[in-house]
């Protein structure tokens, strides 16, 4: 007997033995019908719900692209990973109620799931190479930098406008340029974003990606002569890190109002040199 011939006997033998069988009356039943068992479905994974809901709000800011979602994931992962560390000092308070509590921290084998949904909700702009760079990435920043939690908290204010993101004014850089010795070195093109407040005598500032959020307080000038020029105390802003490790000064060109700020100076303190931001 071939092997198709051996299949064909035992379908025709399990055919027999399961045609029909007796009720209770000693008959055989035309046909008997039984209950159809419906398929246990496993609710969505929380880190799956996290990351769908996520890129849903983030559309509302701005519009996708690979580099955003490079940002997103990182930063959807390390958050993961450092909730309820005493770095993690903000909520997220666009995701629905009870989500989070859902997902363990200090775990990187969740906090990598971000990734993989992250290719699955990404509209195509999100794949596999961003995927391995992004796992790899998150981890080394986590455990590379001592203050990460501030630039994930920076992230998070700009690009969901989490807490006071909200009320944060927006100076749209088109160049910064590095001073030394009050010589220019390096005259750039790059775009920043930078992020800034006052209130009440005191400042936050954040220019991505390098400079996290920096709070310190305004100190307001009568005058200030740069070269052969008098910057006056109403078109002059100077104010201070808390850690004195940054000074910035905001030029105004015609009252103190967000409209009216054509550049910012930043005093790298710590490394004596200076940065200054120019909307043109």
């Amino acid at each position: 007997m071939d092997f198709f011939n051996l299949i064909s006997k035992k379908k025709k033998d399990k055919k027999e033995k399961t045609a029909s069988y007796p009720n209770a009356t000693g008959n055989s039943p035309k046909s008997v019908t039984r209950p159809t068992q419906q398929p246990y479905v496993t609710p969505i994974d929380p880190v799956e719900q996290y990351v769908k809901e996520s890129i849903a709000n983030l559309k509302q800011y701005t519009t996708l692209n690979t580099k955003e979602l490079e940002a997103e994931a990182i930063y959807l992962a390390a958050f993961l990973y450092m909730k309820g560390s005493s770095q993690i000092n903000f909520e997220l308070d666009y995701f629905s109620d009870g989500l989070l509590d859902k997902i363990p921290s200090k775990n990187f084998n969740i906090a990598d799931k971000v990734f993989s949904y992250m290719v699955k909700y990404g509209e195509g702009y999100y794949g596999a190479e961003e995927r391995d760079y992004g796992i790899n990435g998150y981890k080394m920043n986590i455990r590379m930098c001592p203050n990460y939690g501030s630039y994930v908290k920076n992230y998070f204010t700009r690009a969901h406008k989490i807490e006071s993101g909200k009320d944060f004014n927006y100076f749209k850089s088109l160049r910064n340029c590095l001073w030394k010795n009050g010589e220019k070195v390096i005259d750039s093109p790059t775009l920043r974003d930078i992020y800034y407040k006052f209130n009440n005598g005191a400042f936050e500032i954040m220019i991505p990606p390098y400079n996290p959020l920096i709070i310190g307080h305004i100190i307001k000038i009568k005058q200030e002569k740069i070269g052969l020029i008098i910057k006056q105390e109403e078109t002059t802003l100077r104010c201070e890190s808390n850690d004195r490790r940054r000074t910035f000064i905001f030029h105004f060109n015609g009252g103190l109002t967000p409209e009216y700020l054509n550049y910012i100076v930043m005093y790298r303190n710590d490394k004596c040199d200076m940065i200054s931001y120019h909307k043109d």
